[in-house]
């Protein structure tokens, strides 16, 4: 089977809690999870866009409280983790090696736990506001959201530049051929909400801009 194939359960293992596949791959497959990326997060999506249909009787903030709490689930708190180590590090440090340094730390801190609980509020609200398009959103939130990490690592270095032998550093690695394949993904979607005039050109150009800016910006720092 190629490796590029492999790394299908090998994604799904990294980014949820769903038991498929094995936990150990060797590095030849982790290098390739990340084209993946996308489409676990449209799995994903279809999961929790199916739950909301089964909790229909219940009201919108209801519905929208359980959706967030399963995907926390799904997914281990994964993203969450990494959100709240970034807040820390980036609202508290001074200098590049601080943040280094806080994002070794497995502790949580003030910047961590509100960022936790604004982007948790955010994401009902958000949900609640979309109403009748809230399965809509949710199945194309959980893909794009996975499409700007894939780019951003394949554009910018490594934070710890020095650790060559860092342990972590092939797994979930993004090259030109993984960038280009998600990149190619992602404007499939944008153009295909843009043909259903459902998104604005303007709108998505916008958008796509401000994700990669900001996301090269904390990158660089």
């Amino acid at each position: 089977m190629p490796i590029w194939l492999i790394a299908l359960p090998a994604s799904i293992t990294f980014l949820t809690r769903i038991p498929i596949g094995r936990s150990v791959y060797p590095d030849s497959v982790w290098r390739w999870i990340t084209i993946w990326f996308p489409l676990v997060g449209l799995s994903l999506g279809f999961i929790l866009a199916f739950c909301w249909f089964l909790t229909e009787d219940l009201s919108l903030w209801s519905r929208a409280i359980i959706i967030v709490a399963l995907g926390i689930f799904l997914t281990g708190g994964f993203h969450e983790d990494g959100l709240a180590d970034s807040a820390d590090a980036l609202g508290g440090a001074y200098n590049r090696s601080d943040v280094l340094k806080i994002l070794k730390d497995s502790r949580i801190g003030t910047f961590g736990s509100l960022a936790l609980i604004c982007v948790v509020l955010l994401k009902i609200s958000l949900i609640v506001d979309l109403d009748t398009y809230a399965p809509v959103g949710i199945i194309l939130s959980h893909s794009l959201s996975r499409c700007i990490p894939v780019i951003q690592l394949g554009i910018q270095p490594y934070a710890r530049r020095e650790h060559e032998k860092s342990k972590s550093r092939d797994i979930a690695y993004s090259g030109i051929p993984q960038m280009i394949l998600v990149s190619l993904w992602y404007l499939a979607i944008i153009c295909s909400g843009i043909f259903f005039g459902e998104v604005e050109i303007f709108e998505a150009i916008v958008i796509t801009i401000a994700l990669l800016t900001v996301a090269t910006i904390f990158g660089l720092y």
